[in-house]
């Protein structure tokens, strides 16, 4: 038996309870005795914080379930015996979970909602504005949900969208976003004056890491100036490196569109003499798009991936190996992988901030070409395949469709309930708000753990050996 305490309470009053955890098994005849688990609280804020006199409405959807409890939390897995678990310091945190709740803060009538989305185009984006517009209009019947075009910059430079229902009745079967997106823009006294001049009280911003350090921004100034508006989010990162979810949006779409690729590129090879496939896939610091894709397709023979280095002469003479074995060679890259190699090259920064990469697809193919001219004294066939904007225009698979769905329509119910600064993500197999402060947090790195399960499965799937050096493990 173990006793576990929880520090939090309803929107931000701290207070410590205990629960008995009873019946657990071990194959130790020997109890332990109780023992504490720390649990991280990871508190929302609420409009009631800087407005406590807010009005309170009955809410008028047509809910045929229970509602969820407004302070109503679920906490993480919680590991037992687990020497991993103390290895690698994992903590238990306890979220808000999402839903609707059966009293509201905003009056439906009084509601001017507005959707923006920001960044890379990912498969889902315009699943997640139809699901947000219909939830706001047909479940909640609010006055008015306004689109605002190509990212931040939208909100004061063109004109916005009437997102009614013939607008958005069809949107769900095209890929991209039917807002336009872009990086940048972020201007918050032009931001909130155009906020503020179309009386809007509900935000919902669809993007990454820096998109939601934007709205956060907005959030923090609505509630310096009081204001009674609620800022929300839906993480989008086709890379799937966002803090805390269990899986962004999209990213199944753009695994299995990648395996489509992976499996042409493999003809390509195979059908030239001793030939090379390269396939280049999204991941600027992380390789989950890679390694899934991997995995799935069970047909390529070297992975690379941005948490681990490695070293050209040990990758080609493998390579060498391979194609001697089976007459071709097909390998995956991320993106981001072989920073290393690219040591004192600046190609400057985009609009978000980011560092502009250099080709790696490329660099392979050349180094490949020259390796085999030099070492074997005979050229190869290389086949280079980049099929990055392919992958994330395209619509949303149906598993994708349904999680979109369930984003769109559980970040509504947050907001109407009254929180703000949160984004909404799915986390343990349950839908949750989480803090936009502490998703955004530059100590919250997600990356693929190279001494993971997953990830020696991969190894396991191509057989390629450790070549690659370690670089970064998560932290969670």
């Amino acid at each position: 038996m173990g006793s576990m305490h929880l520090r939090g309470g309803h929107y931000g009053q701290e207070t410590t309870h205990a629960i008995k955890i009873s019946n657990i098994w071990s194959t130790d005849a020997t109890p332990d005795p109780p023992s504490e688990i720390s649990v991280v609280p990871m508190r929302v804020d609420h409009l009631t914080h800087w407005l406590p006199d807010m009005q309170k409405y009955r809410n008028p959807c047509d809910h045929k379930g229970s509602w969820v409890g407004e302070d109503e939390s679920v906490i993480d897995v919680i590991y037992v015996n687990s020497p991993r678990a103390v290895a690698k310091k994992l903590k238990s945190r306890q979220w808000l979970r999402a839903g609707p709740q059966e009293f509201i803060y905003f009056n439906p009538p009084q509601v001017n909602a507005a959707i923006v989305t920001c960044g890379g185009l990912c498969p889902g984006l315009n699943n997640v504005i139809a699901a947000i517009a219909d939830s706001l209009l047909s479940r909640y019947k609010v006055n008015k949900v306004w689109g605002i075009q190509f990212g931040y910059k939208g909100f004061y430079s063109l004109p916005w969208i009437d997102l009614n229902h013939e607008k958005i009745s069809k949107i769900h079967q095209r890929g991209g976003t039917i807002l336009g997106s872009s990086r940048g823009g972020h201007d918050l006294d032009k931001i909130m004056t155009a906020l503020l001049d179309n009386n809007i009280n509900q935000l919902y911003v669809i993007g990454g890491d820096g998109t939601h350090k934007g709205a956060n921004l907005i959030s923090q100034e609505a509630a310096r100036r009081k204001i009674p508006m609620a800022v929300c989010g839906v993480p989008k990162t086709i890379d799937n490196d966002v803090a805390f979810i269990d899986k962004s949006f999209g990213f199944d779409t753009a695994v299995g569109e990648a395996v489509k690729v992976i499996n042409c590129a493999l003809i390509e090879a195979d059908d030239s003499h001793e030939g090379i496939g390269i396939v280049k896939l999204m991941g600027r610091e992380c390789g989950f798009i890679a390694m899934y894709a991997t995995l799935a397709s069970n047909n390529v023979d070297i992975c690379l991936i941005p948490e681990e280095s490695f070293e050209l002469e040990k990758l080609w003479e493998y390579t060498a190996k391979v194609i001697e074995k089976q007459g071709h060679c097909l390998i995956v890259v991320a993106e981001g992988a072989g920073a290393e190699h690219f040591e004192g090259v600046d190609l400057g920064k985009d609009p978000s901030g980011n560092k502009v990469l250099p080709d790696i697809g490329v660099f392979l193919k050349e180094k490949a070409r020259g390796w085999f001219k030099e070492e074997r004294g005979r050229p190869t066939e290389v086949r280079y395949i980049d099929p990055s904007y392919q992958i994330r225009s395209v619509p949303a698979s149906p598993s994708d469709s349904v999680y979109c769905s369930a984003l769109g329509t559980s970040v509504v119910h947050g907001a109407m309930a009254g929180n703000t600064g949160f984004s909404c993500g799915h986390r343990n197999n349950r839908y949750v708000y989480i803090p936009i402060e502490d998703m955004c947090d530059p100590k919250q790195h997600v990356r693929v753990d190279t001494s993971s399960r997953i990830y020696n499965r991969m190894i396991g799937h191509t057989g390629q050996p450790r070549f690659h050096t370690p670089r970064m493990h998560s932290e969670d």
